[in-house]
């Protein structure tokens, strides 16, 4: 990686490169998500569910080590990592797969439990930062309490373990304390 200045990026203009499909309206899942004239699929998650990753996230073009040690660009985005920067669409592009991948591993563990517009996008918000692996597993392969919560349909006590989920790479981070806070906020609204 280079040691130049990183290459930022606003997580508003790619919000705005979503599409219009309700993104303005910050209480209604995004729906189907339009980037450049292309269908990337649909969001159940809110304008605050995206501002809630994105903020956390923040936004590069340019590829760099995360705190937990992975290669990364765009908003949180570990696949397909080149040393070429990349344009505010790839990573709207890139921050909707991955958004998407962070919804179906919700979706697959809550199946028909009920869960508030609140829980999911806390919910989707931890599982996009800590990836749908760790959301399910602990290190020792034993079923996580947050995703044994979720499963059974205790979405109060899933908000509540949140603020345990404050380490990166092994230490604990000030940034994850942040965003456990906000997240667990969002998660009771």
């Amino acid at each position: 990686m280079s040691k130049l200045r990183p290459i930022l990026c606003s997580i508003t203009a790619v919000i705005a490169l979503l599409g219009d499909g309700g993104v303005n309206n910050s209480t209604l899942p995004i729906g189907n998500v339009i980037i450049a004239g292309e269908s990337q699929g649909k969001l159940k998650l809110t304008y605050k569910g995206l501002k809630l990753i994105g903020d956390y996230e923040g936004c590069r073009l340019d590829a760099y080590h995360c705190p937990a040690g992975y290669k990364t660009n765009g908003i949180g985005n570990i696949h397909n990592i080149t040393k070429n920067i990349i344009d505010n669409k790839q990573v709207a592009k890139d921050w909707v797969l991955n958004i998407q991948q962070a919804e179906y591993c919700l979706n697959n563990v809550l199946g028909d439990n009920q869960i508030t517009q609140g829980q999911y996008d806390a919910l989707t918000s931890f599982i996009f930062n800590t990836g749908c692996k760790r959301f399910l597993k602990n290190k020792d392969l034993t079923e996580t309490k947050i995703s044994i919560y979720v499963k059974s349909g205790k979405l109060p006590q899933a908000c509540m373990q949140l603020s345990r989920w404050i380490y990166g790479g092994g230490k604990k981070l000030k940034g994850l304390m942040k965003r456990r806070m906000s997240e667990y906020s969002r998660c009771i609204e």
